[in-house]
């Protein structure tokens, strides 16, 4: 049978039609998914996505519009994919791509590696009240500039990165490094 025949069958309900009908796109729709390396979703849960668009192809394809039904359930799969990239890096998550990363190099120490449990706690809530200060006090700006700062880079690389002149990336280090002092009087 054509992939036309058994998503039409598919939409009907035909149950065999749609685990035939699946057997055959899911290595498609796997495919687009392995397109998106290095994301913080994984493979899976982009080919549940994608499988998602799948199924909302079987509901939709119109044989009549001239297009073959794999072609259209490709072009379903990689926007359910690219919809779901897309809503991760919304604004609601924006906060998870901000936070700075503890360790000894960004908490100046905070964590020590020969520390008891009591102490590694201890600890951790200071890391946890400095994240939460830089989150509630640094503009949006600032905590950019701050994480490009604590990956190594330069007031110029920095400045280039975020495409802003050297003398706001410099404004915004002085911002920055104030606002820790007066964290650090509290």
């Amino acid at each position: 049978m054509s992939d036309e025949e058994l998503a039409a069958l598919a939409a009907q309900g035909d149950d065999s039609a749609m685990a035939e009908l699946i057997a055959r796109m899911e290595p498609l729709a796997r495919a687009k998914a392995a397109r998106f390396p290095n994301l913080p979703l994984e493979e899976d849960d982009l080919l549940q996505e994608g499988m998602l668009g799948f199924l909302r192809a079987v509901r939709s394809f119109r044989p009549d519009k001239d297009c073959s039904f794999r072609t259209y359930a490709a072009v379903c799969i990689q926007n359910s994919i690219i919809s779901a990239v897309r809503k991760h890096n919304t604004a609601k998550n924006a906060p998870n791509s901000t936070a700075l990363p503890y360790d000894d190099a960004v908490l100046g120490g905070l964590i020590g590696s020969q520390q008891s449990p009591l102490d590694e706690f201890s600890s951790y809530e200071e890391a946890q009240r400095l994240g939460e200060f830089v989150a509630r006090t640094l503009s949006r700006k600032e905590k950019e500039v701050l994480n490009q700062r604590l990956a190594g880079k330069s007031q110029s690389a920095i400045a280039a990165a975020l495409g802003i002149n050297p003398k706001s990336a410099d404004n915004a280090l002085q911002r920055i490094r104030k606002k820790l002092r007066e964290y650090s009087r509290q």
